[in-house]
């Protein structure tokens, strides 16, 4: 595991080299080692922008440099199979809240047949209406996907 940040170091780090000798060399706190600080400093005030670089290289990478040592390929080592599926229809309902015992705000809902989305209903404001006129509401809804997927 990595040693913590020293945030005395971190905090020299932004000052510049002839102040940061002065607060902690001989005549500072003493703690100021030739050898060691001029690398620190420089590893503390460009760690963010190197992490940063790192970070956006392992994100370019793609994924079959990183999951294969040898010269095969991702898609070459496993094999993709499809399996029919029967074509249900499956109702989807949004319930548009900021959290989940916030009032209902809008309700929409979308028709799935298999893989396909076949069928939408816009949002509608729900902001008024009871817990009965929500539910008659979703009937509604249920109904006319009903008789559009036949």
């Amino acid at each position: 595991m990595a040693r913590p940040d020293q945030e005395k170091c971190r905090l020299c780090s932004k000052l510049d080299s002839q102040e940061a000798q002065q607060r902690h060399g001989p005549n500072g706190d003493g703690c100021w080692n030739p050898k060691v600080c001029h690398n620190r400093r420089s590893y503390y005030r460009h760690r963010g922008v190197r992490n940063h670089i790192r970070k956006q290289r392992r994100r370019e990478q793609p994924a079959e440099s990183r999951l294969s040592d040898s010269g095969a390929s991702l898609s070459e080592r496993v094999a993709t199979l499809e399996v029919l599926a029967p074509a249900v229809p499956a109702a989807v309902v949004h319930w548009y809240r900021i959290t989940k015992d916030a009032p209902l705000h809008a309700l929409g809902a979308e028709l799935w047949i298999g893989n396909d989305r076949v069928a939408k209903v816009e949002p509608i404001h729900c902001l008024g209406l009871t817990e009965l006129q929500v539910k008659t509401l979703l009937v509604r809804i249920l109904d006319v996907f009903s008789q559009h997927s036949g």
